[in-house]
Protein backbone atom coordinates (compact mmCIF):
# COMPACT_ATOMS: atom_id res chain seq x y z
CA UNK A 1 0.00 0.00 0.00
CA UNK A 2 2.94 2.70 0.84
CA UNK A 3 3.97 2.24 -3.08
CA UNK A 4 1.04 2.15 -4.50
CA UNK A 5 0.83 6.15 -4.16
CA UNK A 6 3.47 6.16 -6.77
CA UNK A 7 0.79 5.00 -9.80
CA UNK A 8 4.07 2.73 -10.66
CA UNK A 9 3.12 -0.90 -11.74
CA UNK A 10 5.50 -2.36 -8.65
CA UNK A 11 5.47 -4.99 -6.18
CA UNK A 12 7.13 -6.57 -3.47
CA UNK A 13 7.30 -7.84 0.23
CA UNK A 14 8.52 -6.41 3.62
CA UNK A 15 10.56 -8.68 5.87
CA UNK A 16 11.31 -8.12 9.38
CA UNK A 17 13.27 -10.22 11.87
CA UNK A 18 11.67 -12.20 15.03
CA UNK A 19 14.15 -9.93 17.54
CA UNK A 20 13.19 -6.31 15.42
CA UNK A 21 16.99 -6.24 14.86
CA UNK A 22 16.84 -6.00 10.69
CA UNK A 23 14.34 -4.99 8.23
CA UNK A 24 13.86 -5.90 4.48
CA UNK A 25 12.18 -4.74 1.56
CA UNK A 26 12.34 -6.41 -2.19
CA UNK A 27 10.36 -4.83 -4.68
CA UNK A 28 10.50 -4.82 -8.32
CA UNK A 29 8.41 -3.26 -11.52
CA UNK A 30 8.17 -5.24 -14.86
CA UNK A 31 11.95 -4.54 -16.02
CA UNK A 32 13.65 -4.10 -12.24
CA UNK A 33 14.53 -6.20 -9.61
CA UNK A 34 15.74 -3.81 -5.79
CA UNK A 35 16.49 -5.37 -2.43
CA UNK A 36 16.74 -2.93 0.49
CA UNK A 37 18.31 -3.73 4.40
CA UNK A 38 18.15 -2.33 6.81
CA UNK A 39 20.28 -3.29 10.20
CA UNK A 40 22.56 -1.97 12.60
CA UNK A 41 26.39 -3.34 12.39
CA UNK A 42 26.40 -4.29 15.91
CA UNK A 43 22.78 -5.51 15.73
CA UNK A 44 20.08 -3.56 18.27
CA UNK A 45 16.58 -3.33 18.05
CA UNK A 46 15.25 -1.05 15.57
CA UNK A 47 12.94 1.77 16.70
CA UNK A 48 12.94 4.32 20.24
CA UNK A 49 13.03 1.51 23.09
CA UNK A 50 13.17 -2.30 23.55
CA UNK A 51 9.46 -2.31 24.84
CA UNK A 52 8.26 0.63 22.73
CA UNK A 53 7.52 1.32 19.15
CA UNK A 54 10.03 -0.82 16.84
CA UNK A 55 10.50 -0.38 13.12
CA UNK A 56 9.42 -3.06 10.36
CA UNK A 57 10.47 -3.41 7.01
CA UNK A 58 6.97 -1.41 6.00
CA UNK A 59 8.02 1.37 7.92
CA UNK A 60 11.26 1.75 7.01
CA UNK A 61 12.60 -0.23 4.14
CA UNK A 62 9.46 0.30 1.76
CA UNK A 63 9.81 4.16 1.98
CA UNK A 64 13.36 3.94 1.39
CA UNK A 65 12.52 1.53 -1.95
CA UNK A 66 9.26 3.84 -2.90
CA UNK A 67 12.08 6.99 -2.45
CA UNK A 68 14.42 4.99 -4.63
CA UNK A 69 11.71 3.60 -7.77
CA UNK A 70 10.19 6.88 -7.60
CA UNK A 71 13.45 8.59 -8.75
CA UNK A 72 14.50 5.87 -11.13
CA UNK A 73 10.93 5.05 -12.70
CA UNK A 74 8.87 8.46 -12.26
CA UNK A 75 9.59 9.79 -15.76
CA UNK A 76 9.55 6.31 -17.71
CA UNK A 77 6.30 4.60 -19.32
CA UNK A 78 4.52 3.00 -16.85
CA UNK A 79 4.98 -0.68 -18.26
CA UNK A 80 2.40 -3.08 -17.14
CA UNK A 81 3.64 -7.01 -15.35
CA UNK A 82 3.77 -9.59 -18.65
CA UNK A 83 2.36 -12.31 -18.01
CA UNK A 84 4.23 -15.35 -19.58
CA UNK A 85 3.22 -17.44 -22.57
CA UNK A 86 4.08 -20.19 -20.66
CA UNK A 87 1.66 -20.04 -17.82
CA UNK A 88 -2.67 -21.42 -17.48
CA UNK A 89 -5.07 -19.38 -15.68
CA UNK A 90 -7.49 -21.51 -14.13
CA UNK A 91 -10.40 -21.27 -11.89
CA UNK A 92 -10.13 -23.04 -8.30
CA UNK A 93 -12.17 -24.03 -5.18
CA UNK A 94 -10.36 -22.11 -2.58
CA UNK A 95 -11.03 -23.87 0.16
CA UNK A 96 -10.65 -27.30 -1.84
CA UNK A 97 -7.49 -26.45 -4.05
CA UNK A 98 -9.59 -28.50 -6.39
CA UNK A 99 -12.07 -27.31 -9.65
CA UNK A 100 -15.08 -26.28 -8.83
CA UNK A 101 -18.14 -28.09 -8.46
CA UNK A 102 -21.66 -27.07 -8.90
CA UNK A 103 -21.81 -27.18 -4.99
CA UNK A 104 -18.82 -24.27 -4.54
CA UNK A 105 -20.00 -21.05 -3.61
CA UNK A 106 -18.99 -18.66 -6.04
CA UNK A 107 -17.51 -16.66 -3.21
CA UNK A 108 -14.87 -19.72 -3.25
CA UNK A 109 -13.94 -19.74 -6.58
CA UNK A 110 -10.62 -17.93 -7.55
CA UNK A 111 -8.53 -17.38 -10.71
CA UNK A 112 -4.76 -19.26 -9.81
CA UNK A 113 -1.58 -19.33 -11.65
CA UNK A 114 -0.40 -22.59 -13.01
CA UNK A 115 3.18 -23.53 -14.35
CA UNK A 116 2.42 -25.78 -17.57
CA UNK A 117 0.59 -29.11 -17.24
CA UNK A 118 0.82 -28.74 -12.75
CA UNK A 119 -3.00 -27.39 -12.87
CA UNK A 120 -5.36 -29.55 -11.12
CA UNK A 121 -7.11 -32.11 -13.39
CA UNK A 122 -10.75 -34.29 -13.33
CA UNK A 123 -9.74 -37.47 -14.66
CA UNK A 124 -13.34 -38.13 -15.28
CA UNK A 125 -13.90 -40.15 -12.28
CA UNK A 126 -14.33 -37.10 -9.75
CA UNK A 127 -10.88 -36.83 -8.78
CA UNK A 128 -8.31 -34.53 -8.79
CA UNK A 129 -5.04 -35.05 -10.10
CA UNK A 130 -1.88 -33.04 -10.92
CA UNK A 131 -1.04 -29.87 -8.75
CA UNK A 132 2.42 -31.12 -8.30
CA UNK A 133 3.64 -31.81 -4.60
CA UNK A 134 2.82 -29.97 -1.61
CA UNK A 135 4.05 -29.87 2.07
CA UNK A 136 0.86 -30.03 4.32
CA UNK A 137 0.79 -27.92 7.67
CA UNK A 138 1.88 -31.54 9.26
CA UNK A 139 5.41 -31.87 7.11
CA UNK A 140 4.03 -34.63 5.23
CA UNK A 141 4.28 -34.46 1.09
CA UNK A 142 0.96 -34.49 -0.53
CA UNK A 143 0.29 -35.14 -3.79
CA UNK A 144 -3.42 -34.06 -3.45
CA UNK A 145 -4.77 -30.45 -4.48
CA UNK A 146 -6.29 -30.15 -0.73
CA UNK A 147 -2.92 -29.44 0.68
CA UNK A 148 -3.19 -26.13 -1.00
CA UNK A 149 -5.11 -24.46 1.54
CA UNK A 150 -7.43 -21.66 1.86
CA UNK A 151 -4.66 -18.82 1.07
CA UNK A 152 -3.45 -20.72 -2.03
CA UNK A 153 -1.99 -18.04 -4.99
CA UNK A 154 0.97 -18.13 -6.97
CA UNK A 155 3.08 -20.64 -9.07
CA UNK A 156 2.78 -24.40 -7.96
Amino acid sequence: RRIRALGIPLAGKTGTTNDLKDTWFIGFSPDLVVGVYVGFDMPKILGRTPVGISETGSTVAAPIFKEFMGQALGDKPKIPFRTPPSVKFVRIDRTTGQLPTVQTDKNDILLEVFKPNTEPKNDGGGRIVGGGTIESPSGQNRSDAKAIGKTAQGLY
